[in-house]
Formats: structure tokens, sequence, C-alpha cells
């Protein structure tokens, strides 16, 4: 019996150790409480909310801290991260499943050093991050394309028909078919009575 309470006082001290924050690190976003609601009228501040609303829409890229993954875990990589300019922001405005994605890229060649941690040797390389030049908001995906038989056209930023070649021949034949999008088939024209 002593045993077992020794063991779990042990646990509630450790426990509370690894909730304890170093104050000179704080505390990670995750770990942080939502502050209480002040409720005020939405007529006051709503020139700033529609600064802020319109700041994080999709528009042009944006920088962005994305860290630089080695290819083997005995690598190490300097720098480690960098600033691209990358997509991000609302897209409330198309529809809620529409997501800020890159019109245009370009591959950006970073310098590197790396070290490799098992031998203690270092080289150079060039290290290859896509770069966006410009964004769209998009409501597609390869996603919800493939879930529908349909592949997705990033250039679009649609979903489309991946037999374009039979969309070609149907529309050839004959001036009574019509090619039919949802169904990605060809199909009779429905006659006007």
């Amino acid at each position: 019996m002593e045993k077992l309470f020794m063991v779990l006082v042990l646990f509630v001290i450790v426990r509370a150790v690894e909730n304890r924050h170093h104050p000179k690190f704080g505390r990670s976003y995750e770990e942080h409480e939502v502050p209480p609601l002040k409720k005020v009228s939405c007529s006051s501040g709503s020139s700033e909310r529609s600064a802020l609303i319109e700041d994080a829409r999709c528009g042009a890229p944006r920088e962005v801290f994305v860290v630089l993954k080695p290819k083997a875990a005995h690598e190490e990589i300097h720098p480690g991260a960098v600033w691209v300019k990358r997509c991000v922001g609302l897209c409330d405005h198309v529809g809620s499943d529409s997501k800020c994605v890159p019109r245009e890229t370009t591959i950006r060649h970073i310098p590197i050093k790396i070290s490799n941690m098992k031998t203690g040797k270092e080289s150079c390389s060039m290290y290859e991050l896509e770069e966006h030049l410009s964004c769209q908001c998009c409501t597609g995906s390869p996603e919800s394309c493939a879930a529908s038989g349909r592949v997705f056209n990033p250039r679009k930023c649609a979903c489309q028909c991946p037999n374009l070649e039979e969309r070609r021949n149907c529309l050839a034949k004959n001036p009574n078919m019509r090619w039919n999008r949802s169904k990605c088939a060809c199909e009779e024209r429905r006659r006007m009575r």
C-alpha cells in the first residue's frame, strides 16, 4: 500500500512539473486559453473589423516561414528554415470548402549546407522549394474530383472529365448529341416539344 501511495505521489509531481512553463519560453499557441469576450455593439470597431477581414483575404502571396526538411534523419540543414512567398488567406466569399491556392508557381533554389551527423562531413547543395507568384480562391480539390470520377485541373481550379478525346468525338459525330460534364458522358439532346 505504501509503494502504491509513493507511485501515486510521484505521478502527481511529474504531471505538475510537465505542466509548468518556464517564464522565458511562455506557453505554446495551443496552450493559451480563450480570453473572455466582452460584448460590444456591432457598430463599434466596424472599420477595424472590416480592415482585418480585408487583410485576411486571399490575394497576393505572403511571406511565410517554411522549415527545410533533410532527406535523412542523420542530416542537418543550414539554414533550417526560410521565408517563402505562399498563398494564404480566407476565401469565405466563394464557398465554405474554398481554399486560397496558387495560380502560378516557380521553383526557388536555396543554397544550403548539409551536415552529416554520422560522418561529421559537410557538403553544399541547392534546396528546391515551391514559391507562389499569384493566388486564387479554389473550390475544387484533387480529393473531391476523384470522388466524382473526374480529375482536378489546377490551372482552371476545377474538376474536369478525364476523357477529353471522347468529348471531342461526341461533339463532332452528331449535332443531336451533347456532352454531359457532370457524368463525363455523351448523351442525346432532349427534344423540345
